[in-house]
This record gives structure tokens, sequence and C-alpha cells, in this order.
């Protein structure tokens, strides 16, 4: 078995009644990655509350897949979630099942999926007033092939390149190989001068054929000729550097 290495995507949306105490959330989800290898049937998602009040979870399944340099979701029956609704006591944690429907295809690619496992508000009394925060997790899901790729030169699949994005920059990068690449601890390092931070944790994934793009909050005047860009792929640093090109005037 290969070895992957994810992070957790975690967005926190806040849903406000009224001024006064916040209620603390306590859903907690793990593992926060998947991975189906050829012959397995299903993965198990873990979730526990760890806060002192009952929760009430749904966990739906998108198919994940890139365009115009951004995610794009799209509901699907390839998998599944059971139970995809669920309530869990202080302390408690169930197991859901994630479920693969049919076989993979010989001559497909690996296919990516999201769980969207959402915290659901709470119904308040009309009396108690406050703000209630719910949480939102995003986990990747991927599917292998049923002849997996050759995933030990994942960087040489990879096409670096600054664009403009409005009236700032973009990182561009295209993935031309058969498996997704996971970007973290990514810095660009201009011919002189100190390295420029991009992101200190995960930037985000590349998925086999697609191309991601990423806002720069850095001056086009920091980027001159010359410009490459050091990179971890899928958990591992990448000793080499690559070239990201000059930004189109």
């Amino acid at each position: 078995m290969r070895r992957r290495w994810f992070h957790r995507s975690l967005l926190a949306a806040a849903m406000a009644a009224a001024c006064g105490m916040a209620g603390a959330s306590g859903l907690q989800v793990a593992p926060v990655g998947l991975e189906f290898l050829p012959a397995t049937p299903a993965q198990g998602l873990w979730l526990t509350n760890t806060g002192d009040q009952p929760l009430h979870a749904q966990v739906r399944v998108f198919q994940w897949t890139q365009a115009g340099g951004r995610d794009v979701l799209t509901p699907t029956q390839a998998l599944v979630a059971s139970p995809p609704m669920l309530s869990l006591a202080p302390g408690a944690r169930q197991l859901v099942r994630v479920i693969r429907l049919g076989q993979p295809d010989a001559n497909g690619g690996e296919q990516a999926y999201r769980l969207l496992v959402d915290e659901l508000p709470q119904a308040q009394p009309q009396k108690q007033t406050g703000v209630q925060y719910v949480l939102r997790y995003s986990i990747p899901v991927f599917v292998e092939p049923a002849n997996p790729p050759d995933t030990t030169a994942i960087a040489a699949t990879l096409r670096w390149s600054l664009a403009r994005e409005g009236d700032g920059i973009a990182l561009q990068v295209r993935n031309t190989g058969t498996a997704h690449a996971q970007l973290s601890e990514v810095s660009l390092l201009p011919p002189a001068g100190a390295p420029i931070t991009v992101s200190a944790g995960l930037l985000g994934y590349v998925l086999p054929g697609m191309t991601m793009r990423w806002p720069l909050n850095i001056p086009a005047s920091r980027l001159p000729s010359g410009t490459q860009l050091k990179v971890e792929i899928n958990g591992k640093p990448v000793e080499q550097a690559f070239a990201v090109g000059d930004l189109p005037r």
C-alpha cells in the first residue's frame, strides 16, 4: 500500500441568533482523509462529540473535480455514507461507513471525492439567546483505479506558472499525471533576496489532468525574472526547485 498524507480541510461557520454567550462545538472527525484501494469496498469515518451538549450531524458525498482553477463539488451516488444523519450524546462516538458502489474501471483513472460533514444547528428555546457555532469538515477521498499509477515521479507531472489574477498575481499548477498532488510548504525563491512564503501549511490539491490557481498576496515587483518555487508534494519535501516562468506583462 502506498503511503498518503492528508491534511484536514476545516471550515467554520458562525450562525448568530442574538447577542450573548457563545456555544462551543464538540464535533471531531477522524481520519482526516480516506483512500480506497482497488479491492477495498468500504472505509470508516469516526464522528465524536467531545462537547457537553448533544449534537446532530449530516454526512454528504460529492464527486470532486476542478475547473476554472477552482474546486467543483457535484452530488454523486458512486459512494454512499451510512448513516447519513446521526445524533451524538456528549462523549459519544459513532462509525460512519463510506461504501463504494461498483468496481473500479480497469481502464479508468483515480477518482476523487469529498465528504462534507456538517454539524447541524440546534433548536434553541425561545428564552435562550446567544451565538451558536457549527462546524463543517471537508474530507478528501481518493479511489484508486484497478491498475494504480506510479506516484514516485509525481513532481515531474506538475507544470508551474505565474498568471495575472485581476489586479493581482496567481500561482497556477497543472497536473499532467494520473494521480493527485497535495501541495504544502510552498515558497517562491527570487534570484536575489529572501524566500517568499506562499503557504506555511497546506496549499491544496491538484487532481490528475486538471489545473488549479491560487491568488498570491504578493506585489508583482517582488517576483523578478528567474523566480523559482519550493514545495512539499504529498507530504514529502522535494529537493529540486521548479521554474514558474516570468510573470506576464
